[in-house]
């Protein structure tokens, strides 16, 4: 009987139907995250006039979904090594779905900040996992730019979040944006009958015949004859013996997994920091409460853009320097929004920010797929984003202590700015390289 290493199979397939499908799939779900999670700074300003919140109390309220986040991170995404990347997918839209809907009929902070906990639970699990799922999935010649496509659209639903404040908020009240967010459990029907299983994960469970027909579809030119085993050529005992979490740390990663925890809770301080007291940052500078949630648009648009670029240079030179490049631009250009630059300048420095932090944000999810082998590499993604989260859940709270403070408008962004510095040092002591050789150089292995 031979074995043929079912990654090489994957990795020499051409892009066809099947991974358009996938791709559909996955920045769908991304869109989603990308709305549910920034709504939250189109509606502060009105939530802190009808419930008459303090500025510690809004960061409160915005950190609850980031907690959630960081629960369901640990709880749900680290679970699809054992049940299965796509029941996890399936179980977290459902989640979040619901509890996204569930927003527009709160009566106060208290059941408000538990409908974004729970949200934020579903979100924390799916991520990881559709990061895992489109990297075990896609050729190898397109898989970073194929993931960052996908988190592209985290950029997108962010956009439309802010349009939704824009256009649907004056009209129809700050619950109107909710009422969107529900849309997504539509697809649930379309996604429990499309959406795949990880190739990798089938493997592990020895369900070959599955891998058999699942190969077929990602690549039509496979077509051995004879009795074939399929194998995943990865190290040798990678992984072996050890709890899921301690392989992290296995194979001289551990110093490495601590900085990319710490490069991830950076990257996420600020993405979720920014979008969540943007608006409410730059009224009290001066400008309109419209003109605010319209910077929020802006720095959207450029996180579209610059969550695009940075797949393409990833793929060219590799995600640390892309990293280092992209956290330096953004301490950078959030350092300058505090000077009160002219109107065009404004404008392409929030569209810099936009792009150099969702811009990392994407590209640091394929750091750590890169870092640990497939057996845990769902654990070694949700465990990334899972303390990646305590970044998240300071920058909402980090926005509310800086605004409570009443400093000069400069320091505020200036604060925000720092975690750039410190992601860039973070990010170039990462030095352990990918778990898995490039399967590029591969080569089937066939035993007789």
């Amino acid at each position: 009987m031979r074995s043929i290493n079912a990654l090489e199979v994957v990795n020499s397939a051409r892009l066809n139907r099947f991974h358009y499908l996938l791709v559909f799939w996955c920045s769908f779900i991304m869109m989603f995250d990308g709305y549910d999670l920034v709504i939250y700074g189109s509606v502060l300003p009105h939530l802190m006039t009808a419930w008459s919140l303090t500025p510690g109390e809004a960061g409160m309220l915005g950190a609850s979904s980031m907690v959630g986040m960081m629960f369901g991170a640990v709880t749900l995404g680290t679970q699809a090594d054992r049940f299965g990347r796509r029941r996890i997918i399936l179980f977290c839209v459902g989640l979040f779905s619901l509890a996204a809907l569930a927003n527009a009929f709160a009566t106060d902070a208290t059941s408000f900040a538990l409908c974004r906990f729970l949200t934020g639970a579903g979100l924390g699990g799916v991520v990881p996992n559709l990061v895992t799922i489109l990297k075990e999935m896609s050729p190898g010649s397109c898989r970073n730019r194929l993931i960052n496509l996908m988190l592209s659209f985290f950029a997108i639903g962010g956009l439309l979040s802010g349009l939704a404040g824009i256009y649907l908020i004056p009209l129809l009240g700050w619950h109107s944006p909710f009422y969107i967010a529900g849309l997504s459990l539509l697809s649930l029907p379309l996604l429990y009958k499309t959406l795949p299983e990880s190739v990798a994960y089938l493997l592990h469970r020895g369900r070959q015949a599955e891998v058999a027909r699942m190969l077929r579809q990602i690549n039509p030119d496979h077509n051995p004859t004879g009795a074939v085993n399929y194998v995943l050529e990865s190290p040798a005992g990678e992984g072996a013996g050890k709890t899921s979490i301690s392989a992290l740390f296995g194979n001289g990663r551990g110093f490495s997994t601590l900085m990319l925890w710490l490069s991830f809770g950076m990257c996420m301080l600020m993405v979720y920091g920014l979008n969540t007291w943007l608006p409410k940052l730059m009224s009290s500078g001066g400008y309109p409460l419209g003109s605010s949630i319209v910077f929020l648009v802006v720095m959207n648009v450029g996180a579209l853009i610059g969550t695009l670029i940075s797949g393409v240079l990833a793929d060219r030179w590799g995600c640390k320097a892309t990293l280092a490049l992209f956290f330096a631009l953004a301490a950078i250009s959030i350092s300058m929004l505090g000077i009160k630059p002219d109107a065009i300048t404004l404008y392409a420095l929030l569209l810099i920010a936009g792009g150099s932090t969702v811009g990392c944000l994407s590209v640091v999810h394929t750091l750590a797929a890169d870092l640990y082998p497939s057996r845990v590499r769902s654990t070694g993604v949700s465990m990334a984003a899972a303390i990646g989260r305590c970044g998240a859940v300071a920058g909402p709270l980090l926005g509310g202590f800086l605004f409570s403070l009443s400093l000069p408008f400069e320091h505020n962004f200036l604060v925000f700015a720092l975690p750039g510095v410190i992601a860039v040092i973070a990010v170039l002591l990462v030095s352990h390289k990918s778990a898995e050789l490039p399967l590029a150089h591969t080569r089937p292995t066939e035993n007789v």
